[in-house]
């Protein structure tokens, strides 16, 4: 017995620097300054996995890093440009939710109340509160399973057609990610502000922001990218209106840095309303890694440094996105992406998070 453990230890005092070392990433290969590095860092990745899009890494509300990679269109020999517009897919939730509570600050609905307050004949609607749809949390079943999502539909017909359907689970004991969700929470924007949810959100978030090359639908958009799967083209079958205040938005790196900034410094919502939106409020993975809040994630643990950290992530056919923030440090990070690579959204920004904070990733943070 003796032997055997002293085998052991002898075998974990060799292995554990190949595991401090190997199993971390410290970047020191990367030369020069912040900038530098992160050029270098995001051109080895282009190269590797495919990268093909937009990146911004910015301090205090501004961009230190911005730059292109690949092909908006291939075809036509259009590079990808800080000017072009992506599908940012379910980033979009967090401008959903910013309306929820911009229209609670205002005193017209507060997220306690069931939504059986809006659509009283919405089946078991008092049990699912607006709480529960921010958070996943609700159990409403999955619209895409119950209507052909390759057409229109209005959020009238789609509230009737969510209205008769049976809960898939009790309303808060559990977090399954929903579109349908935030779809209902986009009815009870236009039910509450009398206005259709775009023209709120435009009002309320874009202009507010400053935002003037954000859209909704593929047609309104001037420079749109094309979306692609491994560098062939791939068309999103869905019909726009099937992702309703879930994923609809079409916007650019630049807007999207206005539209954080203005969520940060106050600009939305009371700096009240923000930590609300920042609180994780259930788990998403096992042991609380992450937890999620009202339109992001939230981790404040191994995975973000130990740092406070909110981040989400966007994917549609042909798009990838991700934007994560650093509060503390004020560093912001959004990557947009119209190629579906061999990378992961939020393992690349968390990488360049790492370089920008100068922390090292370890190899436990590939996984969430």
């Amino acid at each position: 017995m003796k032997k055997l453990a002293l085998f052991i230890f002898l075998f974990l005092l060799i292995l554990l620097p190949t595991i401090v070392l190997g199993g971390s990433n410290g970047h020191s290969d990367l030369k020069g300054n912040v900038q530098q590095k992160l050029g270098a860092f995001m051109a080895q990745k282009a190269k590797t996995s495919q990268f093909n899009g937009v990146v911004l890494v910015a301090k205090n509300g501004k961009a230190i890093f911005e730059k292109g990679y690949g092909y908006a269109d291939v075809a036509n020999g259009i590079h990808n440009q800080t000017s072009t517009e992506f599908r940012i897919a379910s980033l979009t939730k967090s401008f959903t939710a910013v309306s929820i509570l911009q229209l609670e600050e205002a005193g017209k609905l507060k997220t306690t109340d069931p939504i059986s307050k809006y659509f009283p004949t919405f089946q078991n609607g008092d049990k699912i509160t607006i709480h529960n749809l921010l958070t996943h949390s609700s159990g409403v079943a999955n619209h895409f399973n119950l209507t052909d999502t390759t057409k229109p539909i209005s959020l009238s017909s789609f509230i009737e057609l969510m209205g008769k359907q049976k809960l898939t689970f009790s309303p808060g004991t559990k977090y399954k990610y929903s579109d349908t969700g935030y779809m209902i929470l986009a009815s009870i924007i236009e039910k509450v502000s009398g206005e259709s949810y775009m023209e709120y959100y435009k009002e309320h978030i874009f202009d507010i922001a400053g935002m003037q090359h954000t859209y909704f639908r593929k047609a309104e958009a001037r420079r749109m990218a094309i979306g692609y799967e491994n560098m062939k083209i791939s068309e999103m079958e869905d019909d726009e209106s099937q992702y309703a205040g879930a994923g609809d938005i079409i916007s650019t790196v630049d807007d999207m840095l206005k539209y954080n900034n203005a969520f940060l410094n106050g600009k939305l919502l009371s700096s009240e309303k923000v930590k609300e939106m920042e609180t994780g409020y259930i788990d998403t993975v096992p042991l609380g890694i992450f937890k999620y809040g009202y339109g992001w994630l939230v981790a404040d643990n191994l995975i973000s440094f130990g740092k406070p950290m909110i981040e989400h992530s966007g994917n549609l056919p042909g798009f990838k996105s991700d934007i994560i923030n650093f509060p503390e440090d004020r560093i912001t990070i959004i990557v947009l992406s119209n190629n579906h690579g061999p990378w992961v959204p939020g393992v690349l920004t968390r990488e360049l998070a790492s370089i920008s904070l100068d922390k090292r990733f370890w190899f436990y943070q590939k996984y969430y």
